[in-house]
């Protein structure tokens, strides 16, 4: 078990940040995960990467603050202080957020102020935001496994378990990971350009759940895959069986059901819809977790948009563990997704040489949110309207039809 940490340790900063001697790394994460990050930052030493900076939160002293202090007080705390992504971010740092999730933490907090206190992180991290959307810094984020975890998903404190799942999604247990992943995304990277030379104009999207949801897609849209010949070039999901674009964000029209809870700052959301006319999200409501739901859609103008259509076989190796992880990063990879709020630049042709005012014009959507949630089910159908007023099935059953 140590020896694959160790290795799953190093293909994070090799196989997916794709650092190499005399770069620099900024680490995020728990310190419920240290040992983990020491891993991280001793595999970095035996490369070469010396200077690295880390962020260790403490999440048990920053739920003290949201149960006993004040908005201003909170926001006021040097430990939820973030404006340090900025600095890093310009300094030339690649970013890895090793992701622990915590399900149901914050349930007895506040909805209303986790809320208006991520709306203020987000807003301190502007430049860090810019840097990432236009490609110019290495990002990553990954998973890794703590007992809270563990014993919510499993019934007991079996972390080892976690892990091991952790291992076989991830391909850690390969005797070599980034050959594997290369092999993997490069299928990936077939499918985004079958795409591509499809000339979609829209999508549309319908289940026995009632969802019911016409996308509209830019003119030059491109479909992407963590493998593309960008710049940085690094994978920055962990893992990833996704092709995803950016929707002309007036062009979505019609009723979407998710299809799995989703955890969003420590609460859960299940058994929600979203309704759209003309791209923007007009009525939604949630069985479970409506104050958070409704916290995302109304945190500024974007984030009543679509930024992201991803497309996820049904029967991907993520979904067919049948765990649900309650990790976005994992749980977005089991099932096709769309996200509330910021696209991305990549998505369009040339949009990385392009500014902001430009990409708007082209239909992207910009916002301080980008959650996803999840929509494929077992009965999913997507079809395909091209340019000349064909369509065709791109996937049935909830998994792409096969070419």
């Amino acid at each position: 078990m140590d020896e694959l940490k160790r290795k799953y340790a190093r293909f994070l900063i090799e196989g997916c940040l794709k650092l190499k001697k005399g770069d620099k790394l900024f680490i995020i994460g728990y310190n419920l995960i240290e040992d983990f990050i020491h891993l991280v930052i001793e595999e970095a030493n035996k490369m070469g990467i010396t200077d690295i900076k880390t962020l260790i939160n403490d999440p048990f002293k920053q739920k003290e603050l949201y149960l006993s202090k004040s908005y201003e007080e909170i926001i006021s705390n040097p430990m939820m202080d973030r404006t340090m992504y900025n600095d890093m971010a310009k300094e030339g740092y690649a970013f890895l957020s090793l992701s622990s999730t915590l399900p149901h933490f914050y349930e007895d907090v506040d909805a209303s102020l986790l809320s208006k206190v991520s709306r203020y992180q987000q807003k301190s991290i502007s430049v860090y935001k810019e840097y990432q959307l236009k490609g110019l810094i290495k990002w990553n984020i990954s998973a890794v496994p703590n007992k809270i975890w563990a014993k919510d998903l499993f019934l007991e404190e079996n972390e080892e378990r976690l892990w091991n799942l952790i291992f076989d999604i991830c391909l850690i247990k390969e005797e070599n990971p980034i050959l594997a992943w290369t092999e993997k995304l490069n299928k990936l990277k077939a499918r985004a350009h079958y795409l591509n030379e499809m000339n979609i104009d829209h999508l549309i999207y319908r289940n026995s759940l009632g969802t019911d949801l016409e996308i509209g897609l830019p003119k030059n849209y491109l479909f992407c895959s963590a493998l593309e010949d960008t710049e940085n070039g690094n994978i920055v999901n962990m893992p990833t069986e996704e092709v995803f674009t950016s929707p002309d964000r007036f062009r979505v029209n019609g009723k979407v059901y998710s299809s799995k809870p989703l955890l969003h700052n420590g609460s859960i959301i299940e058994n929600f819809w979203l309704e759209f006319q003309d791209g923007k999200i007009v009525q939604y409501g949630a069985e479970v977790g409506y104050e958070t739901l409704k916290g995302i859609i109304e945190t500024d103008e974007g984030s009543h948009y679509l930024g992201e259509v991803a497309l996820v076989d049904y029967n991907s190796p993520i979904s067919l563990t049948n765990v649900l992880f309650k990790n976005t990063l994992y749980d977005e990879n089991a099932s096709c997704h769309f996200a509330i709020g910021q696209s991305f630049g990549e998505c369009i042709l040339d949009g990385l040489k392009k500014t902001k005012e430009e990409l708007q014009e082209l239909g992207l959507n910009f916002s301080q949110e980008h959650v996803d949630f999840f929509v494929g089910t077992s009965d999913l159908e997507i079809k395909a309207v091209l340019q000349n007023g064909e369509e065709t099935v791109i996937m049935k059953e909830g998994n792409f039809v096969e070419v």
